[in-house]
């Protein structure tokens, strides 16, 4: 699928895009750059996977779209995966956008480590020069 019709798909019908009330953890990320947020929702089972994600927030069309795919490949994978992940992942899976347009597709992934850094409670805070 090109990503211009993975991103119109993702915008349109996102997956994931609700609060979540019984979450463990929760982190609020926003792109300065123009504007955009999301707050993500993180529910980690014992084994330290990633149990449930959502995210809520203003997003742009392309930081939905990419929180979105996020959703569909997060669940279930640990939480030492998650904080490996980098920008690289959203390109294999399709999600490939100008330098203009790659903070908007890590926005929800940042978030999310930062979720599990502060679950953590080890003094991470990554930004996005870490996931680019």
């Amino acid at each position: 699928m090109e990503t211009n019709d993975l991103i119109a798909a993702y915008s349109r019908d996102p997956i994931g895009f609700v609060p979540m009330d019984d979450a463990t953890v929760s982190y609020r990320q926003e792109n300065t750059v123009c504007g955009d947020f999301l707050m993500v929702y993180v529910k980690i089972s014992p084994d330290q996977t990633i149990e449930a994600f959502s995210y809520q927030g203003d997003p742009a069309m392309h930081t939905l779209a990419a929180a979105s795919l996020l959703t569909e490949y997060i669940v279930w994978e640990s939480i030492d995966t998650v904080l490996s992940r980098t920008y690289t992942e959203m390109q294999d899976r399709g999600f490939v956008v100008s330098t203009r347009r790659q903070r908007s597709a890590v926005t929800a992934l940042l978030a999310t480590k930062n979720a599990l850094h502060t679950w953590k409670q080890d003094g991470v805070v990554e930004t996005y020069d870490d996931v680019l």
